[in-house]
């Protein structure tokens, strides 16, 4: 009877789920994945930021790692 009750009591104060909903809607065509353009000259831009970041972001530990050890062997 009391295992009833926690549950029921439970069930109420957990709040209802509510339904994701997309913000924007894309046309489902070749190279439209992105919600903005990036065709012609702006598809090498984009592309060569995107890797930039990429290479940047990932280099960052190694380059910080490889300060520490040098500022320690000094």
């Amino acid at each position: 009877m009391l295992a009833l009750r926690s549950v029921a009591g439970l069930r109420a104060a957990r709040p209802s789920t509510l339904v994701a909903k997309r913000t924007f809607h894309v046309e489902n065509k070749v190279n439209n994945n992105f919600p903005f353009k990036y065709e012609g000259d702006r598809k090498r831009a984009f592309t060569l930021g995107f890797v930039a970041l990429l290479g940047l972001g990932s280099s960052v530990p190694f380059l910080a790692s490889a300060f520490q050890i040098k500022k320690a062997s000094a």
